[in-house]
């Protein structure tokens, strides 16, 4: 394949815009009073006043049949609760506070002195290439706190070293009962999942990485790895683009495994007579092919 060339002007997407709901609108304005905000507290504190004020700037600037809707109790109480179950699908911003608060919450050392003593020695035992050695001491923190992420998520580690990808994926899913945004376990439990050749549950967690971290390329690249050996090349294109600009931004080594998968579906689709699809893709994403 010829060399990829990412324009610096940004991607060129066509926005087919619809109408926006009462709610939407509701939820678009709270979602931007929400962006000023810099914790999970001030996020907890705020969001019902960031509500309310957004509900009283699209009354005063909606139309007739929206401010009817808006002076009725019933009203009001269908938007509150579309807003509560949808918001954080609509709100990265709102996605984003709750992830670096809970992160912070569950990727550290534990309370409780003893469990971290046990944690210490597992990780010790696990330089040592002593696997079995490392989960039980590992096993010993998680007892002493249920909640200690990064003991759990050791002891998966550990499976996953014995190439016992079946135990990992029971710790990794044990691990985010107890934290379910936890970056690490989703990217892990994926890896674990495509050596098991579960590429449907892998796409499930490498697309969760992607909607929970939008910012971080790994989710787009894992999901777009897996779209490639299901040989749904859209699909694995619109990921691949998308990781191979974010690690370009970033100065990343990476770009060149994203370079490399999309190389691989280039010769798939040329030998499938294909290319138009590959062209299509790569001027959607104004990456231009020399």
């Amino acid at each position: 394949m010829k060399r990829l060339i990412t324009v610096a002007t940004g991607l060129l997407l066509t926005l087919h815009l619809q109408a926006q709901t009462l709610s939407e609108k509701v939820m678009q304005q709270t979602c931007d009073c929400v962006s000023e905000l810099t914790s999970l507290q001030q996020l907890q504190d705020s969001l019902q006043d960031c509500t309310t004020k957004a509900m009283v700037a699209v009354m005063q600037a909606g139309t007739a049949e929206e401010r009817e809707t808006l002076g009725r109790v019933e009203g009001i109480t269908g938007v509150f609760k579309d807003v509560k179950e949808q918001l954080p699908d609509y709100c990265y911003n709102m996605r984003r506070l709750v992830v670096e608060g809970k992160t912070k919450e569950f990727y550290k050392l534990s309370a409780n002195s003893k469990a971290n003593k046990h944690y210490d020695t597992g990780n010790q035992l696990m330089d040592r290439g002593d696997y079995p050695g490392a989960i039980k001491a590992f096993e010993k923190a998680v007892k002493l706190d249920r909640n200690f992420v990064y003991a759990i998520d050791h002891i998966a580690v550990a499976y996953r070293r014995q190439e016992n990808f079946a135990e990992a994926v029971k710790y990794y899913q044990q691990s985010l009962e107890v934290f379910p945004e936890g970056n690490l376990a989703h990217l892990n439990i994926a890896v674990a999942y495509t050596f098991l050749n579960d590429y449907d549950n892998a796409l499930k967690h490498y697309k969760q990485l992607a909607y929970l971290y939008q910012d971080d390329p790994e989710g787009y690249f894992g999901a777009g790895k897996i779209f490639m050996l299901q040989a749904n090349y859209a699909d694995a294109l619109d990921n691949l683009f998308t990781a191979h600009r974010m690690y370009e931004k970033a100065g990343s080594a990476y770009k060149q495994d994203s370079e490399k998968l999309i190389t691989i579906v280039y010769g798939e689709l040329k030998n499938k007579g294909q290319l138009d699809l590959f062209m299509q893709k790569a001027k959607e994403f104004n990456i231009e092919i020399n």
